[in-house]
């Protein structure tokens, strides 16, 4: 009889100790509502800063269309300055053709020496302007064939410079495509951290309403009891 006496008593005293774990485990709903909503509030700023993240990279996008539509459009000038030029040029060639092919009074050094400056820059080795210079000092006056050249190298100035333009669009372009990938990957990173922090929130949320709805009834009971 004593030894079962025993036994009971130490049953009784390891249900205690049971019990008192159980109770000092048990969340305290009021600390649950308070984490959860601080849960809320970083989820609330997170998706603010996510939504003016998405606003940035969305401009950044519409300044790459912005300056792919300036490049365009110096594609086109550059273009129209080329088909310029060419046409210019073929008309001081024809020019020069016509006056090596006429009678006149230069002398056939005047002509030799043309006909060399013609043929350098035909190879690339001089330009229109260096071309018009020897010509004028091998004594080809011509006011009208140099009105060509001039005009050759007025159209030769125009493409250069549209070609530089063109060039500085594209590099333009080339930075606002980075920027806006650098913000699209920002403003992505930025959403999902919006997303986890709400389901976090939720989650705390619904966990304190669980342990808030237990504790009632066992406050009941002791008012009734």
């Amino acid at each position: 009889m004593l030894i079962l006496g025993v036994l009971g008593m130490l049953s009784l005293l390891a249900l205690a100790l049971l019990t008192d774990r159980q109770r000092a485990a048990r969340p305290d709903p009021d600390q649950l509502r308070a984490e959860a909503e601080e849960l809320a509030t970083h989820s609330a700023e997170a998706q603010a800063e996510a939504g003016r993240a998405v606003a940035i990279a969305v401009e950044a996008r519409e300044e790459v269309a912005a300056t792919e539509r300036l490049r365009d459009e110096a594609w086109a000038a550059q273009e129209a300055t080329e088909k310029a030029y060419e046409e210019a040029l073929r008309a001081a060639q024809a020019g020069r053709r016509a006056g090596d092919g006429a009678d006149g009074a230069d002398t056939e050094q005047e002509r030799v020496v043309s006909r060399a400056a013609l043929s350098a820059y035909r190879r690339g080795d001089i330009s229109v302007r260096e071309m018009r210079e020897v010509w004028q000092r091998a004594g080809d006056r011509d006011p009208t064939q140099r009105e060509r050249e001039q005009a050759a190298e007025r159209q030769r100035l125009q493409q250069v410079a549209a070609r530089r333009v063109h060039d500085q669009a594209a590099a333009e372009v080339r930075r606002a495509d980075q920027a806006a990938r650098v913000a699209e990957v920002a403003a992505q990173a930025l959403v999902d951290e919006a997303a986890v922090a709400a389901v976090e929130a939720h989650e705390a949320l619904l966990t304190a309403e669980r342990y808030a709805v237990r504790r009632r009834p066992s406050r009941s009971r002791k008012r009734s009891g």
